[in-house]
């Protein structure tokens, strides 16, 4: 049974159930930082109970796709996850064929994915599962469209937030305070609102404003990665498409510090992105070193495409950035009617293609927390620590694979997940069944236990070896 957008299996019935319509607000105004992906799901979810939401955005908005200031992390490729598109497409119902209209492809993960794992293929097969690529820019227009349709709901771009504006005793947002860019004096304005949510993403000023109100600060938890990206768009004109959708090179550290991914824009157009640390990947301008680079990765497509096709962007260098996870969850004194989502709460290393699907999971919540209180007031409280819930093992995964980057002891918690992982990923190119489980768990419809029992049942012939010898990791050999 295929997991799609609308479709999925039993134990994710709860993801098909619409939020509030937007005609029952009663709730006064709701105020929403930053307009990206997150800010634009959890508008769409507010205007089920607030007679007013404004969105407040610092760039200048396109009135199309195109990129921003704001939002570098778009010139890199980004991935819905299937659970992610799930909640996605019940919140925008038709946004799929929306983006597959303008030329983004919808597949099965495991027929249109060419990945190289760090010890091998991935069965090339169907798994069940139908994703969608697309161009960051091309998604966040059609979702800024439907939200700026949605009755009671407006989006202020060109808007600075500087600070939250509290009650006297400090216990509750009231509202927040900025000024417009485009007043040369910078004329403090103060928007009054019941609710307050920071979707500002990494670029969140939260913790500071709570500072300079005489609140405390919540505990910041960081595992950082070396990675860097070098992306560029290329278009293929010689009329031979590839035979896959997304090309993917996993690193896996130590061992394997360098990777890529290129996904399919429309019907000519890839975006490649090469990944390694920073001392190892070539400069931006650099195009004869970059293709060398290419060529020293096991997986051939990445340079096969910067061979074939042409250029038609320059080449964007991006930070990771690594992983954090601001504790607002286990804050005291955090004032009431203020939530944080998405990056501004707990940011994941974008390799690991998870902060999407998180960010829709949060907007989920959101809506069933909505849909069941009486007003605004301890709804902060509720949500932060269910969202935590929410947060919790994409943090594990994540932050124990990048824990491999630092030559620091790591706990037993993220060496049990790390050698887990290793023994899953040794026995994945020979067995295409456990692959289908495994992708099942990427893209979140599965619990991580559902490979135990394939695991448990027999150890495999990587498995074998795997147990006969320290986990040393894969050579760079193709």
């Amino acid at each position: 049974m295929k997991e799609r957008a609308g479709h999925g299996r039993a134990e994710h019935a709860a993801d098909r159930q619409r939020p509030p319509e937007v005609s029952h607000g009663s709730w006064g105004h709701a105020v929403v930082i930053g307009a990206g992906f997150t800010g634009l799901l959890t508008a769409r979810v507010l205007a089920g109970r607030f007679d007013r939401v404004t969105v407040l955005e610092r760039d200048e908005l396109p009135s199309g796709p195109a990129h921003r200031s704001g939002l570098p992390q778009a010139r890199h490729p980004h991935g819905l996850l299937a659970r992610g598109a799930l909640i996605v497409e019940d919140l925008f119902p038709g946004v799929r064929a929306e983006l597959a209209a303008q030329g983004a492809p919808v597949f099965d993960f495991g027929a249109g994915f060419a990945t190289r794992l760090p010890y091998g293929w991935a069965p090339r097969r169907s798994v069940g599962i139908e994703v969608q690529s697309f161009d960051l820019t091309d998604l966040e227009a059609v979702l800024r469209a439907r939200v700026r349709a949605l009755p009671g709901v407006r989006v202020r771009d060109g808007f600075v937030v500087e600070g939250l504006h509290l009650s006297a005793d400090r216990r509750r947002t009231v509202g927040v305070t900025g000024h417009h860019r485009a007043d040369p004096g910078h004329k403090p304005v103060r928007i009054e609102a019941d609710l307050v949510v920071d979707a500002a993403g990494r670029r969140s000023r939260l913790p500071g404003w709570l500072a300079a109100a005489g609140l405390p600060a919540p505990r910041r938890l960081e595992v950082p990665s070396p990675l860097v990206y070098s992306s560029r768009m290329y278009e293929l004109t010689d009329g031979q498409a590839p035979d896959w959708l997304v090309a993917f090179e996993m690193t896996l550290p130590p061992s394997v510090d360098r990777g890529g991914a290129a996904i399919t824009v429309d019907g000519t157009r890839r975006l490649i992105s090469l990944v390694a640390p920073a001392e190892e990947l070539p400069p931006p301008r650099d195009d004869e070193a970059l293709q060398r680079f290419a060529a020293t990765l096991r997986s051939p497509h990445f340079a096969e495409v910067m061979a074939r096709g042409r250029p038609v962007s320059p080449v964007y260098r991006c930070v990771v950035g690594g992983n954090h996870w601001l504790r607002y969850d286990r804050l005291r004194g955090c004032p009431d009617r203020l939530l944080v989502v998405g990056d501004a709460f707990c940011a994941f290393n974008p390799v690991y293609g998870q902060g999407l699907t998180v960010a829709a999971l949060q907007a989920r919540l959101l809506a069933r927390l909505l849909a069941t209180a009486d007003g605004p007031s301890g709804l902060a409280h509720r949500f932060q620590r269910r969202a935590a819930r929410i947060a919790l093992v994409p943090w594990l995964t994540a932050t124990a694979a990048d824990g491999g980057w630092s030559s620091e002891p790591t706990g037993r918690p993220a060496r049990m997940i790390r050698g887990f992982l290793d023994v899953v990923l040794r026995r994945l190119p020979d067995e295409p069944e456990l692959y289908a489980r495994f992708a099942r768990v990427q893209n979140m419809v599965a619990s991580p236990a559902v490979l135990l029992r394939p695991l448990l049942a027999r150890p495999g012939r990587r498995g074998r070896r795997a147990a006969r010898t320290r986990l040393s990791g894969p050579s760079r050999d193709r």
